[in-house]
């Protein structure tokens, strides 16, 4: 019988980013992971970005998200030998003279994302913008294949990683501890994604599954020194050496809430490629395809903590597309909250939603 801390289920961002943080605190632990390719972690583009929607919103907590996630990423990346982050622009196309407006009526209250490009002549060299440009700067990109597989291969080689199915059945607990075939555990931790909605003990919250779906584009002669958008993203892809210079782009993402199956589309691709010609004025031939499941979730808020009725069972999930930055910040917050007895901020603490999981 082997004897831990911590079990967490899934090496997505949040499992990644826990074992990380509860390896600062000498927190000894095991992370099962089935190694699914297709993992809304493994395919997402890696942008954290300070501002979005239609209506140019700053995004939750930003101003302390970016900071953080800047320093996270790089004090991960420097004791992994790898650089996983890098601070960018987003160079927004505007679709239309309303959404250029819109942007400009911003500028006053986000002067310090929103800017107006200087080089809009150089820029259109390579996209088509009638209604103009603007930036969104700082923006972060995580390298997140590099970051993954890196923090994996580290798991593998401290025999902190199983990787194979996690079996919910398996599973024994009581007010002391857990049992998982031969390991015994102070509590088990879900950041399974969206393998969480099916577990009995979360299946009340307020998951909202949506699919994403995105293209691996290469666009030979475009320049990899900033993320555009128009309608949809074209975000810088490292090629496997973990190098931005390669002109691969991850083209996307949808937001499906109503979708009959998990698999790429068609349909996806056909009006992906055709807003790309009729958007960048470079050939591009496109590698991939790629779909998956985020774990989002009605309120927006992840879902982070241990369970209210059940102290033995945590979770730190539910943060839909805001896993970049959700993750080091709410991680490192569970982490304290175990070790230290820390304090997990309301908003997202699992508590909120305590009568909606009671017995």
């Amino acid at each position: 019988m082997r004897h831990i801390d911590t079990l967490i289920i899934g090496q997505g961002l949040c499992g990644t980013w826990l074992s990380r943080w509860l390896e600062q605190y000498n927190h000894d632990y095991l992370i099962i992971d089935e190694g699914k390719t297709n993992s809304s972690s493994r395919i997402a583009s890696g942008v954290i970005n300070p501002v979005t929607g239609r209506i140019l919103a700053k995004t939750w907590m930003a101003d302390t998200l970016l900071p953080f996630a800047m320093d996270a990423y790089s004090e991960l990346g420097k004791e992994l030998g790898i650089d996983c982050i890098q601070s960018t622009r987003i160079l927004h196309s505007f679709p239309s003279q309303q959404m250029k407006e819109a942007f400009d009526a911003r500028l006053p209250e986000f002067g310090e994302y929103l800017k107006t490009p200087a080089d809009k002549d150089y820029w259109n060299r390579f996209m088509e913008s009638p209604y103009g440009l603007g930036s969104i700067q700082p923006a972060l990109l995580i390298n997140l294949f590099l970051l993954l597989s890196r923090w994996k291969a580290y798991l593998i080689g401290q025999k902190r990683l199983l990787t194979e199915r996690f079996e919910p059945a398996a599973l024994m607990y009581s007010e002391k501890g857990i049992e998982y075939r031969d390991i015994k555990a102070n509590r088990i931790i879900y950041c399974d994604g969206i393998e969480g909605m099916d577990l009995p003990y979360f299946n009340r919250l307020p998951f909202a599954p949506n699919k994403g779906q995105a293209l691996l584009l290469e666009i030979p002669g475009m320049p990899a020194g900033a993320i555009y958008k128009k309608g949809i993203s074209l975000v810088p892809y490292p090629s496997i050496e973990g190098e931005y210079n390669a002109a691969y782009f991850w083209a996307g993402s949808t937001y499906e809430n109503d979708f009959t199956t998990v698999a790429p589309t068609p349909e996806f691709r056909e009006r992906t490629e055709q807003l790309v010609r009729n958007w960048i004025k470079l050939p591009f031939t496109t590698l991939h395809h790629w779909a998956g499941i985020r774990p989002a979730n009605l309120e927006r808020r992840p879902f982070v903590g241990m369970h209210p009725h059940f102290p033995v069972i945590g979770i730190l999930n539910g943060t839909g597309t805001k896993g970049c930055s959700l993750a080091p910040y709410f991680g490192k917050q569970l982490a304290q909250a175990i070790a230290e007895g820390g304090q997990i901020l309301p908003e997202a603490h699992i508590n909120r939603f305590s009568r909606l999981l009671s017995p």
